[in-house]
């Protein structure tokens, strides 16, 4: 859809009355001839045979899976033939197939057949998330073989195709299986707790580190594999482990989720249902476009949970109660081998799936709770204002800003972190940006290089959708950013805002980046502080070169002044240095300072502190700790002050630069060099 408050759209509405964007058929309309029949879908589920494991699986040493293929046919006519699955891994029989059906008699119409293998875990090695392990990956193939004694030669021919899988154990966990005795106490029993919400990937907990999704283009036809790798390339470059897809966007191209297999990336996806106007319903067209798009994608390890929509609290004794016991429903049915959630937020289920797990109880009924604790949070959202635009008018103009940090901890104690406590996912939280001059100074004519448009202001209606009446086109760049830039620089910096012209326009746009920059990072680091193992910024990429929430500008390279797959903003070299780095260290003024391991492993490495005087470019070491080691994260913190070694001049003069970096000898991971 157009519209929301990153995109442009058209003068069309859905008869709910929500503005879109007009379009016909949009995607590829062929004939198939069919000869015996046709496979309309293979969906290859696998289901991990052992115990809940809490700790970190081994290749070799576990208790294997079941790869579950549910073939989906249409035939014609009655048909008789084999059914043979094949699958690339470990030692090989023959031509590596087995026959799971023989001489199968398959009715006219619709059907489907399921063939279960079960693997040996000497024979596949284990897929991880970026920073964890490898991302192995096998085909599995169906082929169908007729009986020729009763077709016609012509449609005797064998019939095959083939899905690409991976092998993992992934739980979202909401209570606190670090406790002695929880998995037994709990094993067998329905719905969720509300201890937190974090993930475990073949017994290991994994600090959910990325951001949301959304459409890469507006107009569809335009969608560029290539740059869909790109984008996720840059993802996994900036120490990104998940991605979302977002509710109120599109079912993503198959590049996409291929490339998800390949890097790694964990994906959180929404079924395509958003709030208000964007609701489903019950009817036979859905359940079908549900039932295509999970059997479409359910092969993808990458994939791992399917949640409802975008933010619609399902109640069930409210009219949301149909993303439980319809949307879910159907998707629970389809694929039983992945975690399923309500919606993005939620409290979670009170029946319907494992405790342990939330992966779906066969034949068990999805129901939620009617209250709850607070495990998964969107926002706050920092929106730019300042100046009439279709966004953000009249929205309060200061804010309080994430940089420099207020970390109020008790010095001594600090924050209490780790699984074993409460916890907390986030979701979404971000700030409003522009791109970069080199994105946007295309779609604009030179004497509107500027952030106020070097026209008279349009009159624009307050909100978040608003109307504006003129002919400033800056006003239909989404939010405007002056008080981003006012915030972090000071009003200076806004007394040319009205003025145009290439150099004022690029000191402009890289001031509003920055900021956006500076304020997630903050509030990054705030959270990091706290025991949060979730964290999603919204949003990823754009889908105009404009103004947006994303930290990746717009990728067609088809269009002037973009690059493919998107140019990074400073926002996404921030996440690169540190702010998503696995482990990280940051100070206060104060001289507060913590570091923290969200790595899935022991952590050492040299920790150093220093301070950059910006007048005289001096730089003055304050701590310094060569051998730090920190147990087994994500969730380990390690608190410290260095009040009494801060320089007695003036805060303003310099900037503390905290650097946290792994002995060489260790294995890879992120680590990072944070500013305050």
């Amino acid at each position: 859809s157009g519209g929301w408050d990153w995109a442009p759209y058209s003068n069309s509405k859905t008869k709910e009355g929500v503005r879109t964007f007009s379009r016909g058929i949009w995607k590829a309309v062929y004939l198939v001839e069919v000869g015996s029949l046709a496979i309309t879908h293979m969906v290859p589920t696998v289901h991990f045979l052992g115990d809940y494991p809490l700790h970190k699986l081994q290749d070799g040493k576990h208790a294997g899976f079941r790869v579950d293929i549910r073939t989906h046919i249409w035939a014609p006519r009655i048909q008789r033939g084999n059914f043979l699955v094949c699958g690339d891994w470990g030692s090989k029989h023959d031509d590596g197939c087995v026959i799971g059906a023989r001489d199968l008699e398959v009715p006219k119409g619709d059907s489907n057949i399921t063939i279960s293998l079960n693997v040996s875990s000497t024979d596949v090695k284990l897929w991880w998330p970026v920073g964890l392990g490898g991302q192995p990956l096998y085909d599995v193939t169906v082929k169908f073989v007729p009986t020729v004694a009763l077709l016609p030669l012509a449609t005797s021919k064998m019939i095959k195709t083939s899905r690409r899988i991976g092998f993992k154990h992934f739980a979202l966990v909401t209570g606190n299986d670090t406790s002695p005795g929880f998995v037994v106490e709990n094993e067998g029993k329905e719905g969720t707790l509300s201890h937190g919400m974090y993930f475990r990937v073949n017994g290991a907990i994994v600090m959910a580190k990325g951001a949301n999704m959304i459409p890469m283009e507006e107009m569809e036809g335009r969608l560029d594999d290539h740059a869909h790798r790109v984008l996720v390339k840059s993802a996994r470059d900036a120490n990104m482990n998940m991605l979302r897809v977002w509710g109120g966007g599109m079912y993503l191209p198959q590049a996409w989720y291929d490339a998800c297999d390949e890097a790694g990336i964990m994906v959180y996806h929404d079924m395509q249902y958003a709030q208000e106007g964007h609701s489903p319903a019950d009817s036979t067209t859905q359940h079908r476009e549900l039932s295509h798009q999970v059997r479409r994608l359910a092969h993808h390890v990458s994939i791992s949970l399917w949640d409802g929509c975008n933010e619609c609290q399902v109640y069930m004794n409210t009219s949301t109660k149909i993303y439980a016991d319809f949307v879910m429903s159907v998707v629970a049915t389809e694929d039983g081998s992945r975690p399923v959630w309500p919606s993005c937020p939620a409290l979670g289920w009170s029946e319907g799936v494992d405790r342990l797990t939330s992966i779906p109880i066969p034949g068990g009924v999805l129901q939620t709770p009617f209250s709850g604790r607070t495990i998964e949070e969107h926002g706050p959202y920092l929106h730019g204002t300042g100046f009439p635009s279709v966004n953000g008018w009249g929205d309060d103009y200061y804010f309080e800003p994430t940089v420099p940090l207020n970390l109020t901890q008790e010095e001594e104690e600090g924050e209490q972190t780790g699984p074993g406590l409460l916890n907390v996912f986030a979701s979404e939280f971000g700030a409003s940006v522009m791109s970069s001059f080199e994105s946007m100074s295309p779609t604009l004519r030179p004497e509107h290089w500027g952030l106020h448009g070097g026209e008279p202001y349009d009159t624009c209606t307050k909100g978040f959708e608003g109307t504006c009446v003129g002919n400033n086109p800056m006003a239909e760049r989404n939010y405007p950013c002056d008080n981003l830039i006012e915030v972090y620089f000071g009003p200076e910096v806004l007394r040319n805002a009205n003025a145009t012209g290439e150099h004022v326009f690029k000191k402009q746009l890289y001031l509003c980046m920055l900021a956006q920059a500076l304020h997630v990072k903050g509030n990054i680091e705030t959270r990091r502080a706290a025991n949060t193992f979730g964290l999603l910024i919204w949003q990823l990429n754009e889908i105009w070169p404009t103004g947006g929430w994303g930290s990746v500008e717009y990728g067609n390279k088809d269009a002037q002044g973009q690059v493919i797959g998107g140019r990074w903003k400073p926002l996404h070299y921030f996440y690169r240095q540190s702010a998503l780095a696995d482990v990280m260290a940051t100070c206060a003024p104060s001289g507060v300072c913590y570091v923290k391991n969200d790595l899935s492993a022991e952590f050492t490495g040299d920790l150093l502190i220093e301070a950059v005087n910006l007048e005289k470019g001096e730089v003055i070491p304050l701590h310094h700790e060569p051998n730090l080691q920190m147990p087994l994260g994500p969730g380990v913190s390690k608190w410290f002050t260095i009040k009494e070694q801060l320089p007695q001049e003036d805060p303003s003069t310099y900037v503390l630069i905290a650097h946290a970096s792994r002995h060489h000898y260790e294995k890879s991971s992120s680590s990072s060099s944070s500013s305050s």
